[in-house]
């Protein structure tokens, strides 16, 4: 049943990167086409974990594992880039200042940097089976949230400003319930419930995305 479960959120996740794909022959070159990557690394992420109880302990799912890790360290901060390419598509006025440029572009490579150097670079992983699921999970700590943490924000604020200006609630929907579940998970003690969340956290991502492309077409 939980392979099921990850084998659906993988194959969720690729619809969503369709509907991204339409956004991008409509949006062309723009910050938000990042969200793209980020889409991709879910999909690989669900689907290792739906495969692993059939690929079985080893080396072979040891090293794709890894690839989970390192593609979460480097697509996952360019949520700012993509919240800040929100801004600029919908006009905001401060947005457009060369200071929040060079900010959100420093903000999104410290992130990166941050995570690669305290959650992949020497990276130890070890099997972990749990109500089925077979995964490798990092050994010893399990790394520091900074990241999740900062990008969450940055979401938060800008649909919080998306939903000041333009009555735009989706952004801030999406990001009060990951936040919500994130706080849940300390007493409800399910793994999938996190990668839920995630799905439905994209879901909104994407309708902001597309509210963006909408508000620059008519313009």
């Amino acid at each position: 049943m939980e392979s099921f479960l990850y084998f659906f959120l993988a194959f969720s996740y690729l619809c969503l990167f369709v509907w991204g794909i339409f956004l991008v022959k409509k949006a062309r070159l723009h910050l938000t086409n990042l969200l793209l990557f980020v889409i991709i690394g879910l999909i690989y992420d669900n689907l290792i974990i739906a495969l692993g109880r059939f690929i079985g302990e080893g080396k072979m799912l040891e090293s794709i594992s890894y690839v989970r890790f390192l593609l979460h360290a480097l697509f996952t901060p360019t949520l700012v880039l993509f919240a800040f390419g929100i801004c600029l598509g919908t006009e905001l006025p401060w947005a457009k200042k060369t200071f929040w440029k060079v900010l959100a572009f420093l903000m999104t490579l410290g992130l990166i940097l941050y995570e690669l150097f305290t959650s992949v670079i020497n990276l130890e992983l070890e099997p972990h089976w749990k109500n089925g699921i077979l995964t490798y999970t990092s050994a010893g700590h399990s790394g520091s949230p900074i990241m999740v943490i900062i990008v969450t924000i940055v979401l938060g604020i800008v649909g919080f400003i998306l939903a000041k200006r333009f009555h735009f609630y989706w952004l801030l929907v999406g990001t009060i319930v990951m936040i919500t579940g994130g706080l849940l998970t300390i007493w409800v003690k399910h793994e999938s419930m996190m990668n839920i969340l995630e799905l439905l956290l994209m879901v909104t991502l994407l309708m902001t995305w597309q509210f963006q492309v909408r508000y620059l077409r008519s313009q």
